[in-house]
């Protein structure tokens, strides 16, 4: 409805009448508003004809939004006065009439007071846009108007199509259709408006006075920013010897010779002096955290009395025994304190990282009772860097859920997965040859066909793909890794998968109507990933042992196939779930040969009574497909529901973030203390939030002098299990 009265809204383009005569004067009104919702600007042709007559034309008008961003009200009207001055100066430029008279309208007198101060700063914000306006246009131009009576008002605040026609945005204000007399004399002019001084707009000059006054938290504070026990008790006792050297002194007039400055500065650190710094400390974290004993609190037990150096000490029942005094009277500390974090982790460094018992019995034999000690120690040893590359767990995750084509009945060999295994050596003739063995296998029947493979390239994959094809008909998905993690020769397939050229390969691929997954599909050395693949060559590869050590280990080309068929019928025979095999009431063990051969390794007849005319076509076809359905039925009830239960990784992980530090497992057997620092780059969540593989950058020491880096960036893709987290990035 709003629309439709849009369209009957129409206004002139035509600023002077045709019967209004010869204009004597032209003037040229500018007015702007703004609220919390919008600003706006809206200007006016006000002509004057020889018999004093009056018309008043809209010229041009601008209404904006207010910004996202709370900004006050004096600033949204200052930025619509700037608009004004804008929209003035663009109007000078196009209208081809001679302007004589032109004034500005606001109704924010804090506005009017910005544009006439000459005295006081302003943030920059205001500052600039005054300067706008000063540059643009003149002080004695702007004047001040009531709410009611400004146009610009129905931009700030919004008027209806219907009500736009007769609004004084068209119209304009009454008084500019009056004699000049009537609105020159009757409205305020900028002189009568000032800044104040309270104003947030207005810059204030602060002066500070800063008080110092001793206090033995400050002192205890600035050992926060030490990370070492020694070095924070050489930097006390540094500051001990520079007090007592004040003190020391005779007369302020007095100045040590050079002699006496180098043997100050060259002399070191007396074992006193350390002692000294380290009661010193001791006493001022005990004063700061410690609580009043009384008979009352929970240190009354350790029966504690002060020293004659003001340090609080056990009691305890051990005066009579030859420990040293420190061991038998060791000094109490807080558990929740810098300086015993401190403590702790120097004397674990000191038992060369030992587990939280020796840490705790080198403290006390160093003289150090700590209040809730083995809490303590535990949680400096959880965070020690050494430690963690030392003893540090892997990280894991959450099992993730199963992919769709584990879980969906499909043909044999519809969605799959292949993987290379071997090498095989064969003999032919006088020469050694190695031949590889590729296994493919179903993922819903968890079938295997066997396939080898002359070589590990390109066209020998495709040779055995498509060898594969013809005999188990055309596939969908196929599924595999990236190469690292095959079953012997490890090194030479990792090279070799490298340049396998991928794009023929999909091309071959997409001519049998299947998607390739390629190699990127699951990371390096995650082996967990691909579990259903490497799982089966492990049972091939049992299988094939046996067989060879059956029937001799020199092999040809003949027996090595001979060997991978019957490998094959083995592994295809297994049953899928072991659940029942205890029942005697139960049913033959569900094998993938059910599916492939409808009938297990023993040939039984079949089930029923068959008449002759279950020799014909259509009821064999019946047949067929009659065990095809009980398979799946059986498959569902049976199998698909044992991978309900995840087996390991039940829980929930903290994720792994960027610029987390790590240490990384390699592949190449080096022990931990070999294994390469890195720094996680990216982070890669699946769907289910989590987080399962990473890209990390590999630490690398080899720089030039000028501390460049010599060698780019290696950047790796890992799994989250092959990866021990030494420290967490922070969370700002």
């Amino acid at each position: 409805m709003e629309l439709e009265e849009l369209e009957n809204f129409a206004i002139p383009r035509c600023y002077k009448p045709l019967d209004f005569g010869q204009v004597v004067k032209a003037e040229l009104h500018h007015f702007s508003d703004a609220s919390l919702k919008g600003y706006g600007q809206c200007s006016y042709l006000r002509l004057t004809n020889q018999v004093g007559k009056v018309h008043c034309s809209f010229v041009v008008g601008k209404a904006r939004v207010a910004p996202l961003k709370i900004v006050t009200v004096p600033r949204l009207e200052l930025t619509a006065a700037v608009v004004s001055v804008r929209v003035a100066d663009l109007l000078r430029k196009q209208l081809d009439v001679d302007i004589t008279t032109e004034v500005f309208w606001t109704d924010s007198r804090v506005v009017l007071g910005y544009i006439a101060n000459d005295v006081k700063r302003f943030h920059i914000f205001v500052a600039n846009r005054v300067q706008e306006i000063q540059e643009k246009s003149s002080v004695k131009q702007w004047r001040y108007i009531d709410t009611k009576s400004n146009p610009a008002d129905d931009a700030s605040r919004g008027v209806r199509p219907k009500d736009l026609s007769k609004s004084k945005w068209i119209k304009g204000p009454d008084f500019l259709w009056k004699e000049d007399a009537v609105w020159e004399t009757s409205v305020e002019t900028i002189s009568d408006y000032s800044v104040s001084q309270n104003d947030p707009e207005v810059k204030r000059a602060v002066s500070l006075a800063t008080e110092v006054s001793p206090s033995l938290s400050s002192t205890v504070a600035r050992l926060e920013y030490f990370s070492d026990w020694h070095r924070a008790k050489k930097a006390v006792a540094l500051c001990r010897r520079y007090v007592q050297r004040l003190q020391s002194r005779p007369s302020k007039t007095r100045r040590d010779t050079k002699e006496e400055k180098n043997v100050k500065q060259v002399k070191p650190l007396t074992v006193q002096e350390l002692h000294d710094a380290e009661v010193l400390i001791i006493k001022l974290v005990q004063k700061e955290t410690l609580p009043e004993i009384s008979p009352v609190s929970s240190l009354s037990k350790l029966d504690p009395f002060v020293d004659m150096y003001g340090v609080t000490r056990v009691g305890g029942r051990l005066k009579k025994s030859n420990l040293p005094d420190s061991a038998k009277h060791p000094a109490i500390l807080p558990r929740y304190s810098h300086v015993t974090n401190l403590i702790i982790r120097h004397y674990h460094e000191k038992v060369q990282h030992q587990g939280r018992g020796i840490t705790m019995n080198e403290l006390r034999a160093s003289g150090y009772w700590i209040v809730g000690a083995s809490s303590a120690a535990s949680s400096v040893i959880s965070k020690c860097v050494t430690c963690k590359k030392l003893r540090g767990t892997f990280q894991e995750q959450r099992m993730a859920e199963l992919p769709e084509d584990r879980l969906e009945p499909a043909p044999p060999f519809t969605n799959c997965a292949v993987d290379y295994f071997g090498p095989f050596i064969i003999k032919e003739g006088r020469k050694e040859l190695k031949r590889y063995g590729v296994l493919f296998t179903c993922m819903a029947s968890r079938a295997v066909h066997l396939e080898v493979a002359d070589t590990l390239e390109t066209d020998s994959f495709i040779n055995a793909l498509r060898r594969f094809v013809c005999r188990r008909g055309p596939i969908r998905k196929l599924r595999s890794d990236q190469g690292t993690n095959f079953v012997g020769a490890r090194t030479e397939l990792k090279t070799a998968l490298q340049e396998l050229d991928h794009g023929k390969i999909r091309s071959e691929l997409q001519r049998h109507d299947c998607d390739w997954f390629t190699f990127n599909m699951n990371v390096p050395s995650a082996s967990h990933m691909g579990g259903v693949w490497e799982r089966q060559i492990r049972s091939v590869r049992n299988v094939l042992n046996a067989l060879l050590h059956s029937n001799g280990s020199q092999l040809n080309g003949e027996s090595l196939r001979t060997f991978m068929c019957e490998a094959e019928a083995i592994v295809n025979s297994r049953p899928l779930t072991v659940d029942t095999l205890t029942d005697p009431s139960s049913l033959t063990p569900l094998t993938p040969n059910h599916l492939l051969t409808m009938k297990t390794k023993v040939v039984l007849p079949p089930p029923g009574t068959f008449q002759s005319p279950d020799k014909y076509c259509r009821k064999r076809w019946r047949r067929v497909q009659h065990l095809a359905n009980e398979f799946w039925a059986r498959w569902k009830k049976e199998y698909l529901l044992s991978l309900q239960q995840r087996q390991k990784w039940t829980k929930p992980r903290r994720n792994i973030r960027k610029d987390d530090v790590v240490i990384m497992k390699g592949d190449d057997g080096f022990p931990r203390n070999k294994w390469q620092l890195a720094r996680i780059t990216e982070t890669h969540q699946s769907a289910d939030g989590h987080v399962r593989t990473v890209k990390l950058a590999i630490a690398d020491s080899t720089l030039d002098n000028k501390g460049r880096r010599i060698k780019p960036l290696k950047v790796l893709e890992r799994p989250v299990q092959k990866l021990v987290l030494l420290q967490e990035a922070s969370e700002t």
